[in-house]
């Protein structure tokens, strides 16, 4: 074996043992963080679970400003994802009904340069699919209204 050989052997040796250290350390660390949660967590379900502890500090969280703070926060996120979801639905149903009449606004209609006569079951096909697409917009025109009422009640509430 060389020196360099020996040399790096111990070395290794060394950091296998640093990574073992670490890991122990890690683990310990863990265990002392996990039990540092429950006794926390434990203390405040005992303190919440005696009516007269509770309601003081029901009473000292909802003057906390720090809770005024976070109560603002959580409704303006709330805000903001509902807002979010109602565009993707809209968005979604937009979609949905261009994909339904084959991408464009109108039923497919065929031209006919002969200009022949429609047939009677043509005549039902159209007044079927103009139907179906009538029935679609008042769906769709009902789901808009709703969203914009939902929308402008989150804004009035945020006046």
């Amino acid at each position: 074996m060389t020196v360099k050989e020996k040399t790096e052997k111990p070395e290794e040796e060394v950091k296998a043992e640093n990574n073992q250290k670490e890991e122990n350390s890690n683990e310990s660390s863990n265990s002392m963080n996990l039990a540092i949660i429950g006794g926390i967590v434990g203390a405040g379900i005992g303190l919440l679970s005696s009516p007269g502890t509770s309601q003081r500090v029901m009473k000292s969280l909802s003057e906390s400003e720090v809770m005024r703070v976070a109560s603002k926060e959580l409704k303006r996120t709330a805000q903001e994802i509902l807002t979010e979801q109602a565009v993707n639905s809209i968005r979604q149903t937009a979609s949905g009904y261009m994909n339904k009449s084959g991408g464009s606004l109108l039923p497919n209609l065929k031209k006919n340069d002969d200009k022949e006569e429609k047939s009677d079951s043509d005549k039902d096909e159209q007044s079927s699919q103009y139907d179906e697409i009538k029935e679609d917009n008042k769906n769709l025109n009902e789901r808009l209204d709703k969203i914009e009422d939902v929308l402008n009640q989150l804004v009035d509430s945020k006046k």
